[in-house]
């Protein structure tokens, strides 16, 4: 899995920052979801009102005002700052990969799954509260590593990974897997700049806007501002990584839509109506930005997968502050919070989005009080870095 001379745009140290932003930022996002998991929005403000939720190094000047987790029959499982199954399959992938020199082995990870799931009763009580998709998007961010410069390897980790779902292959699930880790391994190549680039030369034009625009009020200034209080909702979109979104979404989207000989993802085809329907909702909710984060409705059990990807490609896209580590840090914490105040199924939600975050600005910009403050933070670290030694 070593890293060809060339085949990105970043130096191999800015790369490994990139990758351990990835990892840490997905245990950081499923870690503060653990508080509302499950929960409706209305169930988050009676027990967090506002937020924001206590989270990281334990200070009581830092945590004044901020909402410990409630301790009800499903969190009293966790202990402060742990990470649930999402998480712990996200390592066992981290496992695969180290054992096998970079190569993803499906056998040995379903094994390996299969044992773990036996023995987890946390992952068993979480299961009966949720789409059993959802949890591959997690461990499908870390699929975008292996050979992020081979866009076929990297596609077809994806989809393999997702056959070993709990019930079975499901189109949906492949879809969103394939797009994360695509983005992923074009995040590490860097192509990012290569998409701005082109729509500065070619004077593209942008996407047509989501079909729900958002509400609005006029603010002191006279502008027209989202009308919502949360902090993701007043970040403005980053143009040039919604293109490099919109391109890979387009780029993808045979595979979902068109019928293929290719044995792998014939066994995620699905009816030509169905299919229909599922590209209709993967439009809606990860191609057109949503109008508040509120708008994606996250707590209602309804396509969850479409809208786990959705919400974290709003969190992705956001323009962020990068003046300073300490800016960009505090801005990673507000966009998780507000993610995870929506509820549902909340860890998973935070995780995707904390991966997409974490690659994209790197590990020394997430916020160092809630990376220290992890359950076996140095556990992970060594961990993370045992992996990194195979780029």
């Amino acid at each position: 899995m070593r890293i060809p001379s060339g085949c990105s745009k970043l130096q191999r140290p800015e790369i490994i920052e990139r990758v351990k932003g990835l990892i840490f930022g997905a245990v950081l996002g499923d870690s503060l979801g653990i508080a509302t998991q499950g929960m409706t929005r209305d169930e988050v403000k009676k027990h967090y009102g506002e937020g924001p939720i206590q989270f990281g190094l334990s200070n009581d000047e830092v945590n004044d005002g901020q909402k410990p987790f409630i301790r009800d029959t499903y969190r009293k499982l966790f202990d402060d700052n742990d990470y649930s199954g999402d998480v712990d399959q996200l390592l066992l992938v981290v496992q695969i990969l180290i054992e096998n020199e970079g190569q993803f082995n499906l056998k040995s990870f379903t094994k390996k799954l299969e044992t773990h799931l036996e023995k987890d009763m946390r992952q068993r009580t979480l299961d009966q509260k949720r789409d059993g998709y959802n949890g591959a998007l997690v461990r499908s961010s870390v699929l975008g590593i292996p050979k992020f410069w081979d866009g076929t390897t990297v596609i077809e980790n994806a989809a393999e990974s997702c056959r070993a779902c709990v019930n079975r292959p499901d189109p949906r699930c492949m879809i969103t897997c394939v797009i994360l880790s695509t983005l992923v391994a074009r995040i590490l190549r860097a192509q990012d700049l290569e998409i701005k680039q082109k729509a500065m030369n070619d004077e593209t034009p942008l996407p047509s806007p989501s079909l729900h625009p958002p509400p609005t009020h006029a603010s002191a200034g006279g502008l027209a501002q989202p009308a919502s209080d949360h902090y993701i909702d007043i970040l403005d979109t980053d143009d040039h990584i919604m293109l490099l979104v919109h391109a890979v979404i387009d780029i993808n989207k045979h595979l979902l839509i068109e019928p293929t000989e290719d044995r792998l993802f014939r066994l995620f085809e699905a009816k030509e109506e169905s299919a229909n329907a599922y590209y209709k909702q993967l439009l809606e909710y990860c191609y057109h930005a949503p109008a508040t984060i509120e708008a994606l409705n996250l707590d209602q059990p309804d396509h969850l997968t479409f809208k786990c990807l959705g919400a974290s490609l709003y969190a992705f896209t956001r323009q962020l502050p990068v003046q300073s580590e300490g800016e960009t840090a505090f801005a990673f914490k507000k966009i998780l919070m507000d993610i995870v105040m929506q509820g549902g199924d909340a860890g998973t939600n935070a995780a995707v989005a904390g991966a997409l975050l974490g690659v994209r600005v790197g590990y020394d910009r997430l916020p160092s009080d809630w990376v220290i403050g992890l359950k076996r933070w140095e556990w992970l670290e060594d961990r993370v870095e045992e992996f990194c030694q195979l780029l």
